[in-house]
Order: C-alpha cells, then structure tokens, then sequence
C-alpha cells in the first residue's frame, strides 16, 4: 500500500484539532512516548497505514544503525513536500538527537512506510524555516519542542527523503 499523503496545506477538522490539543498536553506527551510509539507500528501492519492512535499520520521508519548496521524501526509523524517526505528529529524536545538522526546521517537509505527513500538533512537556512513553518501546521506541537530544545542550544534537525 502506498504511503499516505499528508499535505501540510490541507485545512483540518476538529477531531484532528483535538488530537493535537491532546497530544500536547502532558498525558498526551506521556502516552506519545510510552504507549502509541509501541502500539502505532503495529496498527500500522494490521491495517496498511489506515489506522494509527491519533489523528496524526505517522509511518515507520527503518534505518541502518549508525554502530550497529542492524535495521532499526521507529515510527514516525510525518508531511509532504511534493514527492519528498519530512521529518523531524524532534525527539519529543529533548535535549539530544534521536537516534534514528545518527542513523540517517550515517546510512542514508532507508525504508519509510514500506516505500524506499535517500535521506538528506536540510541545511539551507530558508528551506529549513518554510519547511519547519509547514511542520507546524501538522502538528503544533513542533513549536513546543523548539521552546524546549532551544535551552540546550539544539535546533531540531529536518530531513528530506527522496523516492528511489
């Protein structure tokens, strides 16, 4: 099953609203990071992507581990930009990088959503503004974040992944 396509220009319902304002709420961090990050790979399995915990769209990613060269599985919120998939290594607004980042940044190719990609972090200042602009319409919860990586001075990396 193809990917789904999430346009981050698309004007959202509020069921969707609601899911947001749950999953940045202190419950919702919690049940993002100790519940749905374990029950969303698997609904993703079992129904082709049509189903996940919330109404943010997320798909797996499989990466090489930077150390270990073994495949790693992390699920992940996601957007469009044309044919390309964005994502954030936001890591909840902690103060360091999710390990997937170092994967990436080590291994480029990976698989997300059971389609094949080449990563590459965005770099270009301008691109990485409209990109994390577009990323908060998706999920308002990337500004938290931002507020809450900028004491550990991190800025929360973007990756672009290109169809293979």
């Amino acid at each position: 099953m193809p990917l789904r396509y999430v346009d981050p220009n698309k004007t959202r319902g509020r069921v969707y609203r609601a899911s947001v304002r749950f999953g940045r709420s202190r419950i919702g961090q919690f049940v993002a990071r100790h519940v749905a990050r374990h029950t969303d790979p698997h609904l993703f399995r079992l129904t082709g992507g049509r189903v996940n915990m919330g109404a943010i769209i997320n798909a797996p990613l499989v990466s090489t581990g930077a150390k270990s060269g073994l495949p790693r599985v992390v699920q992940l919120t996601y957007f469009h930009d044309g044919p390309d998939v964005i994502l954030l290594a936001s890591n909840y607004g902690g103060t360091r990088h999710p390990q997937w980042f170092h994967n990436l940044k080590a291994n480029p190719d990976c698989e997300f959503g059971e389609q094949r990609f080449a990563a590459a972090e965005v770099t270009d200042p301008d691109e990485y503004a409209r990109l994390f602009a577009l990323a908060e319409r998706v999920y308002a919860g990337y500004d938290d974040y931002r507020a809450k990586t900028a004491p550990a001075n991190r800025r929360i990396p973007i990756f672009r992944l290109r169809p293979r």
